[in-house]
């Protein structure tokens, strides 16, 4: 069966830290989405911490870059039938975040 890895986005723009109630509900919400797709979810919901090292040709330098829109803030590793059934699963991502999907290869 496929693997998919689901990667979470969000803006690098200013905004205002959400409420303790707020991360409470995004937390159950989260948490209700796991739940509904358990059998689909290998490793999930695992967060990243900011910032990071880029490296290239074997340099390494500090990243993600400030001028980048978005940047990368968890990730999801999905099992499903086919592409279809794994949009259907990250269509039901609670959090109003940018999501972009990949199938690993070796798997199909």
């Amino acid at each position: 069966m496929p693997k998919y890895l689901l990667l979470a986005r969000n803006s690098t723009e200013p905004k205002a830290p959400p409420s303790p109630e707020e991360m409470q509900a995004l937390g159950a919400a989260w948490g209700a989405w796991m739940s509904k797709f358990r059998s689909a979810i290998v490793t999930g919901g695992d967060g990243l911490q900011p910032g990071g090292r880029v490296i290239k040709d074997g340099i390494v330098t500090d990243g993600p870059y400030v001028e980048a829109k978005e940047v990368i803030i968890s990730f999801t590793l999905l099992q499903a039938d086919d592409i279809e059934a794994a949009l259907a699963i990250a269509r039901e991502c609670p959090g109003g975040l940018c999501f972009e999907l990949r199938e690993l290869a070796g798997y199909a």
